[in-house]
């Protein structure tokens, strides 16, 4: 984990600090900006448990590029994001996988693949609750807005003005945790995200606080622009 944190370390020149006094008046949309050509990269650590070997531990950037958009059934424009990986900053981007994203009068649309979340309800004020997963057939997973126009610390140096706080999960016992966590910023987008979901291991009605088998995911924006 020390090479985590020598990698975020440098992130502090990226980034530049903003005042936690700082609030700015922003349109809600611009909280989960949508244009093609639109490109976000981020510092990803992650850690995958799993029930028979050593955690694997892993350090790369993500990159999130808008590459194309369409009408959509809705009377909308959905946008077509690509995602890219790389291990070090001088290695060429290797394509890993498409998402899309929408926006509607109510909601800020993000989809994985073919499963769809609600990320942000329209219009943002704190305490308001929803079901993330409104939109697809799992569970359902109510996410609150935490804060809103705060600024945010990531850690190491690196803050986020005028943030809005998405706590999609914080649920934690002796079998299990589920803890996630998203921050939006005006004109940035997602800028931070960190995952906690893991089982711990049991065995005859104890567990030990050992993790079993999950992951952990801690991403961090590093750099925005447009193509």
């Amino acid at each position: 984990m020390k090479r985590f944190l020598s990698y975020f370390l440098l992130l502090t020149i990226l980034v530049p600090g903003c005042n936690p006094d700082e609030t700015i008046r922003v349109k809600d949309e611009e909280f989960f900006p949508l244009q093609t050509g639109f490109f976000q990269i981020y510092a990803v650590e992650e850690i995958l448990y799993t029930a028979f070997n050593p955690p694997e531990e892993l350090m790369y950037e993500l990159k999130a590029e808008i590459v194309d958009s369409f009408a959509n059934g809705e009377g909308g424009i959905t946008y077509v994001i690509h995602h890219s990986t790389r291990n070090t900053q001088t290695e060429p981007w290797t394509f890993k996988e498409t998402w899309s994203a929408r926006r509607t009068n109510q909601y800020a649309i993000e989809t994985e693949g073919n499963t769809s979340y609600v990320k942000l309800v329209f219009p943002l004020h704190k305490g308001a609750r929803w079901n993330g997963n409104l939109l697809n057939a799992l569970g359902e997973d109510e996410y609150e807005i935490q804060s809103m126009g705060s600024s945010f610390e990531a850690g190491n140096g690196i803050s986020f003005t005028n943030c809005t706080v998405v706590n999609q999960n914080n649920e934690s016992n002796l079998v299990f945790k589920d803890e996630r966590l998203e921050v939006f910023s005006p004109g940035l987008g997602l800028v931070f995200k960190e995952s906690k979901v893991w089982n711990y291991n049991c065995s005859g009605g104890t567990c030990s606080g050992q993790i079993n088998s999950g992951r952990y995911l801690k991403q961090v924006l590093k750099e925005h622009g447009h193509n």
